[in-house]
């Protein structure tokens, strides 16, 4: 096993670096990078929280652990985030009445889902605690 996963491993390293950069020399790494929403795309929380001012205001797709409750309706990078209240690692996401119903008829809450919607940095729920804000919610399904 451990030999399959180094030959994986250095496969996907030669793939990724035999790749030719379609990057401009001009380009300046400082940039604000445009990101096109894709359904297909999902991206990384931590890159989120990392570099909010690449998103905010973009359509965006991510994976996270959700919580719905009075005051406290956010998506975390991992349970034991919610579990510790780490709220730097999460999201505020609002919520219309149809989310919150889907959530409850799925049993969503407190679980694991792909959710889809528009990345607000300048927003970051109730008492400002998270990393920013989850609006316009289009998509939220549980992630298995």
């Amino acid at each position: 096993m451990r030999k399959f996963l180094i030959i994986a491993f250095l496969t996907l390293t030669q793939i990724s670096c035999a790749q030719k950069s379609e990057k401009s020399e001009n380009t300046n790494a400082d940039d604000k990078i445009e990101v096109e929403y894709a359904s297909n795309h999902t991206l990384s929380l931590v890159n989120l929280i990392a570099t909010p001012g690449k998103y905010h205001e973009k359509k965006i797709q991510i994976i996270g652990y959700v919580n719905v409750e009075f005051e406290g309706n956010g998506i975390y990078l991992h349970k034991d985030d919610y579990d510790h209240g780490i709220y730097s690692n999460g999201f505020w996401i609002s919520i219309d009445k149809n989310i919150r119903q889907q959530i409850a008829d799925e049993k969503m809450n407190k679980s694991y889902v792909l959710l889809e919607g528009t990345f607000n940095m300048n927003q970051r729920g109730h008492m400002g605690l998270w990393s920013g804000e989850i609006e316009n919610i289009t998509r939220i399904i549980k992630w298995n």
